[in-house]
């Protein structure tokens, strides 16, 4: 499917919504209430304002009032910054003019406007506008609305269904990147695979997208150099019981948590709830629970997977530095080197680690092929991982060997 037609699916499907708003805001009777709210935003202590939204409520016969929440009320993750503002101010609605000590006058201390239920189509695509604009909701789906009032109030339906797009994996991709960034306030990081990278707590976690069904996989390395597989996949049965929804891998000496969902339709909030689990599991884990799988609790960005000559089951923390912040070409040639430090005998030791790790993985992932492909496709991403920290110190090598010749292909590198 073309970069075309998907926009114009989720151009249809706000269209769409905004008739539905339109007609719902039209219909609506005194003391209704209607809100808007994103899915998967936080609602702390259950108020919906902390959360994007837009409040509608019916009054005075024919009137309804429109408000958007001023950062007063918003949670951290979704204040609005003066060009929000001022785009506010644009679309329609008026600043926030309550004034604490005054009872009289009909002001908000959110961002409000007040109209003739006729004029609900205006309403509409003000409301759609900062949704999409402001806080950049991919697609109505990503809505839920609350409705309050009279007895009888009717729902309004919300579109439970994205683009079919999400059904490969480009757009599903772009779905879970908006989620996440929703939930972070910030564009997520990716590893060199394009997986995401969430810290839960001290717990690296990365969420990552299954092509070939359609499902998004959260996973974390929970556990890792395990000294008796034995008596891990023993503990581990009980954990797969104790844990219903989250499933426990034992992949070569690590104990690997995952969850997956659907992923066509996508829904946020249910990616919102895995990581929830998640952060109940990190509470939950601690040197105890470690111990019990005779491992080691990960909390560092790269568990050790490996041995070095030393015995030590701690890589170089230089390298482990390269691997967290060489993700999705973030670092060039010249980054890896620095923090090499431009050290011929230190890039050729880490050449060294990364390809026996890949090497490892990859014979892990053939052991595992036959009886386990969950297994298997998590030793493969590992490997795959490895091999392109290794393609990044081939290039910091050739750039402190050679450090005035050109790159290959015809590049130019300036020397002064």
């Amino acid at each position: 499917m073309s970069e075309n037609i998907f926009d114009r699916e989720i151009d249809d499907a706000w269209t769409q919504f905004q008739d539905r708003l339109t007609r719902y805001v039209r219909a609506m009777q005194d003391d209704d209430e209607l809100v808007l709210v994103s899915r998967y935003d936080s609602t702390d202590d259950g108020l919906t304002e902390t959360a994007a939204c837009v409040r509608f409520f019916a009054w005075a016969g024919d009137a309804v009032r429109c408000e958007v929440p001023s950062n007063l009320f918003l949670h951290p993750a979704r204040q609005l910054s003066e060009e929000d503002h001022d785009r506010l101010i644009e679309l329609g609605w008026n600043r926030p003019d309550a004034v604490a000590d005054v009872d009289e006058g009909n002001g908000s201390a959110s961002f409000y406007l007040d109209a003739d239920r006729t004029e609900a189509t205006r309403l509409a695509t003000m409301t759609i506008a900062v949704f999409r604009e402001i806080w950049d909701l991919m697609h109505p789906s990503f809505l839920h609305a609350i409705t309050r009032g009279r007895h009888d109030v009717p729902p309004l339906d919300v579109p439970d269904e994205t683009p079919a797009r999400q059904r490969n994996g480009t757009g599903l991709r772009e779905l879970v990147d908006t989620a996440v960034e929703s939930m972070l306030g910030q564009a997520p990081e990716k590893d060199g695979d394009g997986d995401i990278l969430v810290w839960v707590g001290d717990m690296p976690t990365y969420v990552r997208v299954l092509d070939d069904d359609a499902r998004v996989e959260v996973f974390a390395r929970v556990v890792h150099s395990i000294s008796d597989r034995t008596r891990a996949a023993e503990a581990l049965a009980d954990l797969n019981r104790q844990w219903s929804d989250i499933k426990f891998l034992l992949i070569v000496d690590n104990v690997v948590a995952v969850m997956r969902i659907d992923g066509s339709p996508f829904a946020a909030e249910h990616l919102l709830s895995v990581f929830r689990t998640f952060e109940h599991l990190v509470d939950t884990a601690d040197e105890a629970f470690a111990e019990r799988l005779g491992g080691t609790l990960n909390t560092t960005a790269t568990s050790p997977i490996g041995t070095d000559e030393h015995g030590s089951h701690e890589l170089p923390a230089a390298l482990m530095t390269l691997i967290h912040l060489d993700s999705d070409s973030g670092l060039d040639a010249d980054d890896v080197a620095e923090i090499c430090g431009r050290d011929r005998d230190t890039i050729l030791e880490f050449l060294r680690l990364c390809s026996d790790q890949e090497v490892e993985w990859r014979h892990n992932a053939e052991l595992a092929r036959e009886n386990d492909s969950e297994e298997a496709d998590m030793c493969e991403s590992e490997a795959q991982s490895w091999a392109k920290t290794s393609d990044s110190l081939r290039a910091a090598l050739r750039i402190v060997v050679l450090p005035h010749r050109a790159p290959p292909g015809g590049g130019y590198r300036s020397l002064g």
